[in-house]
């Protein structure tokens, strides 16, 4: 159970101020989280996602792998499992504390809606064309950081309210730090047994209830990502056993999930199959080579770590990496929240505008 009564987190933020190199992570229904540490010295920076089959850490990977944004790959030197061992190391602790007084975060939609609806009208054009068969359209929205804000606190909360996620709090000098709670799963599996998902497909709960049916917008851009992961892995000589799609719950959203489960000879290809698969059409496109460049091109901004991947990696262990969704770059001064939709060519602006703003819900929530 995750205790109700941590209420110190000067410990963990105290990491960030001293750019230390950490990572703090909660698996999809685990009560205790992990924390990752880096003693000292450089921290691993990779070029290419096969430099991680032998490798061993917290991966921190961006969206659009290049010189600016590299693979951060932090040493486990300091591994401490569980909320009393983590309390430990750091004093991350129950006693009194000041931090993250109740805050309400708003939104100017307005004017957020005006340059939302410009980037559709770009993007909409090539997928009408039949250029495209879909392209993912993401925003960020930059807040202001109060002076009680605590990004270990943060992570508590979403601890505590998204526990179907995978939830995280990470820090680098290159990166910066970063704050998240995803639901998809990109890679998991040891000795050469692995799982994927396809997720896609958005829509909110009714009530508290899952719903019982889906538009064929939704159904369609499901299918193109499942249909993508089963070819890509197709390509490889890789026999895949499928179970789906089926809906699940994230957070206060749904989505349409499929499952695939498969095996490789070789134990120590996680960054192949990576290569393989990263991106998806779930935060990129189809085709995935020209969608890639056309978003680079015309989103307007550098995703930088958002939509990459993030999780623990061992060359000779388990292996755990989610897609970087629902999630937030802690600046100096600003809180960066990202929300993206996949767009089809019957995509509507005003239903993807709504989508967007309830996936930013995820992270406005442990805010408060």
């Amino acid at each position: 159970m995750i205790p109700s009564e941590v209420t110190n987190f000067s410990g963990i933020d105290s990491l960030i101020h001293q750019q230390r190199s950490f990572a703090l992570y909660l698996l999809p229904g685990n009560n205790e989280p992990t924390l990752v540490l880096q003693e000292g010295g450089d921290m691993g920076q990779l070029k290419s996602y096969t430099e991680l089959n032998d490798k061993k850490g917290f991966v921190l990977a961006p969206f659009c792998l290049n010189e600016s944004h590299p693979i951060v790959l932090i040493r486990a030197d300091i591994v401490s499992v569980g909320w009393k061992s983590i309390a430990g190391v750091t004093s991350f602790q129950s006693s009194a504390c000041s931090a993250n007084k109740e805050t309400v975060f708003t939104l100017d939609k307005e004017d957020l809606y005006y340059a939302y609806n410009k980037s559709f009208n770009v993007f909409i054009k090539p997928l009408r064309e039949g250029i495209f068969e879909k392209l993912v359209l993401s925003r960020k929205v930059n807040i202001k950081k109060t002076s009680e804000f605590s990004p270990a606190k943060a992570f508590y909360n979403a601890c505590r309210r998204y526990k179907r996620a995978f939830v995280y709090l990470c820090h680098s000098p290159q990166s910066g730090t970063w704050l998240g709670s995803t639901p998809e799963l990109l890679l998991s599996g040891q000795f050469g047994h692995w799982n994927t998902v396809a997720l896609a497909g958005t829509q909110p709960l009714i009530g508290n209830n899952l719903p019982d049916s889906w538009n064929d917008k939704n159904r369609k851009e499901q299918a193109l990502v499942a249909d993508y992961i089963k070819s890509q892995l197709a390509s490889a000589n890789i026999d895949v056993l499928e179970d789906g799609p089926f809906t699940v719950q994230a957070g206060d959203l749904a989505h349409l999930k499929t499952e695939f489960r498969f095996e490789t000879a070789d134990r120590r290809c996680l960054g192949n199959l990576v290569e393989l698969l990263h991106p998806t059409p779930a935060i990129c496109g189809l085709p995935r080579k020209e969608a890639l460049q056309f978003i680079k091109e015309n989103e307007g901004y550098d995703r930088s770590y958002y939509s990459g991947f993030i999780g623990m990696i061992d060359a000779d262990g388990r292996n755990d990496i989610y897609v970087n969704l629902r999630c937030m770059n802690i600046g100096e001064n600003d809180l960066t929240l990202f929300a993206g939709g996949g767009l089809l060519d019957s995509s509507d602006v005003d239903q993807e505008w709504e989508e967007t703003n309830d996936k930013l819900q995820t992270m406005l929530a442990i805010l408060k």
